[in-house]
């Protein structure tokens, strides 16, 4: 759902996946920065924190199409990466860990 949520920002906002804003979208009153921050290198990039038990999903991203917009440092899977199992308890542990 996250990620289709940003795909569908940065199809509005005219910004491609790899943070850079399209030709298309330079003028005008777009108020990008509302859900994105502009790095110093001319980037848009998400104001966002991905945080997942679960690898696979983070992994996804990372892989994915849009893995040049998002910054790396706000991306966090736990240490031990195994998932909470669809365990409410287990997350919640591991997450308190």
């Amino acid at each position: 759902v996250g990620t289709e949520f940003w795909k569908r920002l940065c199809l509005e906002h005219g910004i491609a996946s790899d943070g850079i804003i399209q030709d298309f979208a330079t003028e005008g009153v777009d108020r990008k920065d509302v859900f994105f921050y502009q790095a110093d290198d001319e980037h848009y990039i998400p104001r966002a924190i991905l945080l997942d038990l679960e690898p696979r999903v983070i992994n996804s991203i990372r892989s994915g199409d849009y893995k040049d917009l998002y910054n790396h440092e706000n991306i966090f899977v736990h240490k031990e990466g195994g998932g909470a199992g669809n365990n409410w308890a287990k997350g919640y542990e591991l997450a308190d860990s």
